[in-house]
């Protein structure tokens, strides 16, 4: 479908904003710049609310570039993992990165964009759900439909905070005075508080189970339910494991998704996902809608590329099939992570990692010559870019995928009804995975696991999962696993408990010392 882009500049007449906002849908939509800050309780008319809510949505746009750093999801929040490497230049080459990888941050040297990103997320949120309860002449199907989105992305954005530093400032309502302090909830206070947005969200009839058409991008009932089993999963809460298996259930037979199991001119399905053509194909539930326009160094709050293929893309690569090109070399693949992909006909193998050879690239810091393949920079993706190139790409990051689901049923049916319940839910990842059904293998807790590191491998997911197990798919304590000694490759280093959050920003503690809502460190940083 022929896709037309209106990207607006902030300052343009607000009429012309207006006509725009008539379709209030699809790219239009989700590239809008919020042009107003209305003050809280003022009346808001639809415009005003759309203003709100496609600001809300554009921080998922800035994420790959988080106010300056490359913190897209894939990088961010797996060369923590047993995965990747740090990778780029050297050692020095952005080292708040260097000190994550090694488990040894602190307050000053902790990648903070994301902590800034998806704080303003939040507070964009705010504003959404402020103007949705002040609607002065908006059908109330269309409020209810536009509330239920931003609650679904305001719990979005606090899972990522709350899986990330743990313990966090928290507030529901627009900030009207100074000092804009909130706060600060612990992992488990905070916990509540995310399902109760997503509970609403879910709940709320107007919001649907998919889009389709000009309407691709946005939020729909299916991303509320996949958000909701994140978290769920991750605080281990088996009290909610049912009802969670049950929205897995209600997406799969919905009839709105399918696994994607052929491709065109026999291309593997796995990797034409990846693809343009396959952005927002049937077993997409929800990605970001990114295009190759609008952003530029030292700029990093606008614009809709995507900054990650560049990122973990090796150096001067001279690809002889002229599909992909360079980057910074950054999160190489650990070879022991790609020999999980050890059986013939996998689709997964391919799809997932680019092993290149000698000679082809630019040897980076701790190389191994495998890189990413899902989200790597490919020629043609940033053509004919507003801003810089590097910046600029078109992939759209897949945030929940129907393969995912399908994981997740597996995992909590296992645990709510065991291997006979699971099995069904692993036999369809298989199938898929190998184009045939004689690949299938019993439904136990580790060959689940493994399953799952395999199809979602390099989508952002690794990490949590080890954390949220306590051991990986051979059974390994996660504090083997990611516990290193690998001085081949620069990497030495000590996992335990209290280092799966992040210290929180020293700027942020500053700025709260002596007020009622000063915060207090995560335990095990300074």
């Amino acid at each position: 479908m022929e896709r037309i882009y209106k990207i607006f500049n902030r300052y343009m007449a607000a009429a012309l904003v207006a006509i725009t906002l008539l379709a209030a849908c699809g790219d239009d939509f989700l590239m809008i710049y919020p042009r107003t800050d209305v003050a809280a309780g003022a009346p808001a008319t639809e415009e005003v609310i759309l203003q709100n809510l496609t600001g809300s949505y554009q921080i998922m746009l800035f994420e790959s570039y988080a106010d300056g750093t490359n913190a897209g999801l894939p990088y961010f929040s797996d060369f923590r993992s047993d995965d990747f490497y740090k990778g780029g230049g050297d050692a020095s080459d952005q080292p708040a990165f260097n000190y994550m990888a090694q488990f040894q941050s602190n307050s000053v040297d902790v990648p903070s964009g994301s902590w800034r990103i998806f704080y303003t997320g939040l507070k964009r949120c705010n504003g959404t759900l402020d103007a949705c309860d002040n609607a002065v002449d908006v059908e109330p199907a269309k409020i209810e439909r536009y509330r239920a989105e931003a609650l679904t992305l305001r719990a979005y954005y606090m899972q990522m905070l709350w899986k990330t530093w743990g313990n966090v400032p928290y507030y529901d309502k627009p900030w009207t005075q100074e000092p804009f302090l909130a706060k600060q909830y612990t992992f488990d206070e905070l916990y509540p508080v995310i399902i109760a947005d997503l509970d609403a969200a879910i709940n709320t009839p107007e919001l649907p189970m998919a889009v389709s058409g000009d309407e691709m991008g946005r939020i729909n009932k299916a991303a509320a339910m996949m958000t909701k089993a994140r978290v769920v999963m991750y605080k281990k809460d088996q009290s909610k494991y049912a009802e969670v298996l049950a929205d897995m259930n209600a997406i799969i037979n919905s009839g709105q998704y399918e696994l994607i199991t052929g491709a065109p001119a026999g291309l593997n399905p796995v990797d034409w996902i990846f693809t343009r053509e396959g952005e927002f194909c049937r077993e997409s539930i929800f990605e970001t809608d990114n295009i190759p326009e609008g952003k530029s160094w030292g700029s990093s709050w606008q614009g809709f590329g995507n900054y990650t293929p560049t990122v973990i893309s090796p150096r001067d690569l001279k690809d002889p099939a002229g599909v992909f090109t360079s980057g910074w070399g950054w999160g190489p693949v650990q070879e022991g992570a790609y020999a999980i992909f050890n059986e013939a006909n996998d689709y997964r193998k391919e799809a997932s990692v680019n092993a290149w050879p000698e000679g082809t690239y630019s040897a980076g810091y701790q190389n191994t010559g495998l890189f990413l393949r899902k989200y790597a920079a490919r020629i043609g993706y940033n053509e004919n870019t507003t801003g810089d190139a590097a910046l600029n790409y078109e992939n759209n990051l897949r945030i929940y995928r129907l393969a995912e689901t399908y994981l997740n049923g597996a995992e909590l049916a296992f645990y709510t009804s065991g291997q006979d319940a699971a099995q069904p839910y692993l036999d369809a990842i298989r199938d898929r995975a190998f184009g045939n059904t004689g690949n299938r293998i019993p439904a136990t807790l580790n060959n689940i696991r493994l399953e799952r590191h395999r199809e979602l491998f390099g989508e952002g997911q690794r990490f949590w999962d080890l954390v949220r197990w306590g051991s990986d798919e051979n059974g390994r304590p996660v504090e083997q696993v990611l516990s290193v000694n690998d001085p081949d490759h620069n990497l030495v280093r000590t996992y335990t408990d209290d280092k799966k959050f992040l210290p929180i920003p020293k700027g942020e503690l500053d700025k709260t010392k002596g007020s009622e809502f000063e915060l207090v460190q995560n335990p095990g940083w300074e």
